[in-house]
């Protein structure tokens, strides 16, 4: 259980962590490289979101 609320509250900072990205893609940048950043944060953004749901809903 200890175990679990590790990893949650590290993805929850990975997590974080992709949403201050997508939000500095937004600065003035070449649109295929905004594109690109934009669709590498939202993946891991996505991934750490279902990582996190699924060791919620394991501890209860």
């Amino acid at each position: 259980m200890v175990v679990r609320i590790i990893l949650s509250i590290f993805l929850s900072a990975v997590a974080l962590f992709c949403v201050f990205g997508l939000l500095a893609t937004f600065e003035p940048l070449p649109t295929d490289v905004q594109w690109t950043w934009r669709a590498i944060y939202s993946l891991i953004l996505i991934g750490n979101l279902a990582g996190i749901v699924h060791l919620v809903r394991g501890i209860r």
